[in-house]
């Protein structure tokens, strides 16, 4: 067939060739006379138009679609440059930097590859204790109530989300003991106890942030919504007390086994003014929790290392009614950096220097020990080296991404101390001050009672302090003085929050060793205030 007629090409033209083509075929030929009946005489203009629009739309939508080009093209040297730079963990800046992936793996919601029993790292006795404790009821059929506690940060809601994730299962293991669930019940699960593998255990688990909830009295409704399926609620009486929420366990004893977990369960008491009725309610549930008739486990998880003495009391007066506590203790500086170089052994290189690890370590754990904090100032870290990196990127000149062994710097204890310096100067006195606890807000007005009885002397040294902190707290006879360590404790962690400074000096003696001394950084004014604001602490602002 004449390539001229109206069969198009099998690939489309270039610009250049299109308008080639059309000087072409609008141009006059030594064979253009009225008789000539040639194919090419034989299209009309349109015709001709036509055809040269089809084909700049076949170059539009082949550019679209990336036609393959050959191997040694420079499309496809340039693509393969850009992957071996990708690649590379020497990269600078972009998403697959050295930085950027240790600064994901350093992110607070960063996945968490737990040890065989399924524990976090670190927390292996109290992964042991929430099993054990599972086991015990579950495989009897039995109620009861467990209670989480510790400061924040310190692994309570991750430990259990692991445990979720990896100890109640979807589906049954033993395909020998299937056991079909109710249709009307949502949150089915099957557990299989750590002693007795060949055996597992209907269960329905959820768990209900107790930050959400307006009013205490609506934790019962959220329970009963968390257990059933909207068709199932919309066709029965909606739970309100206890005594409805019993009901509705009661037609499912025989069947399966409730599992709530009412994380910041202490945040119930903080919801209303009145403590009475918050307390009733949580009272109610402990009770629930306690009742032969149906299948139910409460896990209270609270930050408030005090909730069952304070707000808990009438529990004490029926003993068979306490919670089993277990209580997450604040890291360590050892362990938080063993979770650090744990989380960054997935990397090729390494790009803090171990110091300034240990650095950091030291400080966060002397105050709350969150590891929470550690992971923020570490990342924040990374990002003044990324910072200082750019700009002397840009004073040299440089405008691409060099692959060389200069980029990658090390993050050293001037950028850790340069963060937690970041963090001290930002805040007030009196934002500091609500971020202590009682113990050290006792300490620090030791402190700043030391400091106006000598006007002329700016600091003194920890033992003079310790000596000033025993003898008012003797006087003022409200609370009992800590021992040295633990004040000294107390000191490092003042020091940390950016409310004192401890330096090394020289002792006034005739001696002259070197001694630590201490001085307060706070506001006069806004300390006054703040501390005015307790009525226990009141009496320390009197001389």
């Amino acid at each position: 067939m004449n390539s001229l007629q109206m069969d198009l090409p099998p690939f489309p033209e270039t610009p250049r060739k299109l308008k080639r083509s059309r000087n072409i075929l609008n141009s006059p030929s030594k064979y253009d006379d009225e008789n000539d009946h040639s194919p090419l005489r034989s299209l009309s203009d349109n015709t001709i138009q036509n055809r040269i629009g089809t084909e700049k739309r076949l170059l539009r939508s082949s550019t679209k679609l990336q036609l393959p080009s050959p191997e040694n093209s420079p499309q496809k040297k340039r693509q393969k440059k850009i992957l071996t730079e990708l690649s590379s963990n020497k990269l600078t800046f972009g998403k697959q930097s050295l930085y950027a992936r240790t600064k994901s793996l350093l992110q607070r919601s960063s996945s968490v590859i737990p040890n065989e029993s399924g524990a976090l790292l670190t927390r292996e006795i109290q992964c042991s204790q929430i099993l054990n404790f599972l086991d015990e009821n579950i495989i009897n059929h039995k109620s009861n109530s467990l209670y989480i506690t510790g400061p924040p940060g310190t692994g309570k809601s991750a430990q259990l989300e692991l445990l979720l994730k990896y100890k109640f299962l979807p589906i049954d293991l033993n395909q020998s003991h299937i056991k079909t669930h109710n249709p009307n019940l949502v949150n089915n699960n099957y557990y299989q106890p750590m002693s007795l593998k060949a055996r597992t255990e209907n269960i329905n688990v959820s768990s209900i942030n107790c930050i959400a909830i307006k009013e205490p009295s609506q934790i019962f409704q959220r329970i009963y919504e968390s257990f059933v399926t909207k068709e199932y609620e919309s066709q029965h009486k909606t739970v309100k007390t206890m005594l409805h929420l019993q009901q509705f366990m009661q037609k499912y004893s025989k069947e399966t086994t409730f599992v709530i977990i009412l994380d910041e369960m202490d945040k119930l008491v903080r919801l209303t003014t009145n403590d009475t009725h918050a307390t009733r309610i949580i009272f109610e549930l402990f009770m629930l929790a306690r009742l032969p008739d149906i299948n139910f486990i409460l896990i209270g998880v609270a930050n408030s290392l005090d909730m069952k003495d304070k707000f808990l009391s009438r529990l004490n007066l029926r003993q068979d009614l306490l919670p089993k506590t277990i209580v997450f203790n604040p890291y360590s500086a050892e362990e938080m950096f063993r979770i650090i170089m744990d989380k960054i052994s997935t990397l090729d290189d390494c790009v803090f220097n171990p110091m300034a690890i240990k650095f950091a370590v030291k400080k966060c754990s002397g105050n709350t020990g969150d590891l929470r904090r550690l992971l923020d100032i570490l990342r924040h870290s990374i990002e003044i080296v990324e910072l200082e990196n750019l700009m002397e990127r840009r004073k040299n000149g440089k405008k691409y991404i060099e692959n060389d062994d200069s980029e990658i710097k090390k993050i050293g204890l001037q950028h850790i101390a340069k963060v937690f310096s970041s963090i001290t100067n930002s805040s007030s006195t009196r934002s500091r001050i609500n971020k202590i606890n009682m113990q050290q807000k006792v300490i620090l007005c030791s402190l700043v009672q030391r400091e106006k009885t000598d006007i002329f002397q700016s600091s003194c040294n920890l033992d003079d302090a310790f000596s000033y902190y025993v003898k008012l707290l003797n006087n003022k006879d409200v609370f009992k003085p800590l021992n040295r360590n633990e004040f000294l404790e107390v000191c490092n962690a003042l020091e940390t929050c950016g409310l004192v400074e401890i330096s090394n000096g020289r002792s006034t003696g005739k001696t002259r060793h070197v001694v630590k001394l201490i001085k307060t950084t706070v506001d006069e004014k806004e300390f006054t205030q703040e501390i005015s604001k307790t009525e226990l602490l009141k009496h320390f602002l009197i001389l």
